[in-house]
């Protein structure tokens, strides 16, 4: 008897287990994926005055404040882009840049102002390496300029005013940014069968502890100007 009640549960076990409805699975199947690693061209690994990944957080290079020879002070950078699996493929770079300014509201209160409303974009890289492989460009203080120059904040809250010619806070003669400026830059890939990816998990990949590998990623460079 107990023999053919164990035979039975197992025949009963087998039927359900070959009558699953797959498409009936919560968990979906995971999708290929890209993501992007950038760094400071000019900046090696483990650089004076830098944490593990100089090149991702640091502030490893500068804008000069005046407008002369501001074309002379491009900062350099290396993009890259990574398929773990090299199911997919990256067919454009999208590279944005934000401007933020650091201002006091009529209340006394620092206030921070994205001038590009978290990017704006400043060039289109069609890649010319492929996976893990590095795309060189640079950004110069003009190019940068000239993507903010029309911008305005309302720093009363309720006027917007340009913010290279803002009279309660004059630039300075032949200047162009402050020592608060920061600059952010981030980028957008585009895949050969038109997927778009733009974000990665902040927890993992932009905040990977680890050095520099080609499996590393992070999701913004900053510099400011000096």
């Amino acid at each position: 008897m107990k023999k053919t009640i164990i035979y039975a549960f197992t025949i009963g076990f087998l039927t359900l287990i070959g009558c699953r409805d797959e498409s009936l699975n919560p968990i979906p199947d995971w999708e290929p994926g890209v993501h992007g690693f950038g760094v400071f061209a000019d900046i090696t690994e483990g650089a004076v005055g830098s944490s593990n990944k100089a090149n991702i957080a640091d502030y490893g290079k500068n804008f000069p404040l005046s407008a002369q020879n501001a074309d002379a002070a491009k900062v350099n950078f290396k993009l890259r882009w990574v398929s773990l699996d090299n199911k997919l493929t990256v067919s454009k770079i999208e590279v944005y840049v934000d401007m933020i300014e650091s201002y006091t509201d009529p209340d006394g209160n620092p206030k921070t102002a994205s001038l590009g409303s978290g990017g704006v974009l400043a060039k289109t890289i069609t890649p010319a390496a492929g996976n893990r492989q590095w795309n060189a460009f640079s950004l110069s203080p003009t190019e940068v300029y000239n993507l903010f120059k029309d911008a305005t904040v309302k720093y009363d809250k309720v006027n917007a005013v340009p913010v290279f010619n803002n009279p309660a806070t004059p630039r300075p003669a032949g200047a162009w940014f402050n020592k608060t400026d920061k600059f952010v830059l981030t980028w957008r890939l585009t895949t050969t069968d038109g997927l778009v990816f733009k974000t990665w998990e902040p927890s993992s990949i932009c905040a990977d502890p680890t050095a520099v590998s080609e499996a590393s990623a992070n999701c913004s460079l900053t510099w400011s100007a000096r």
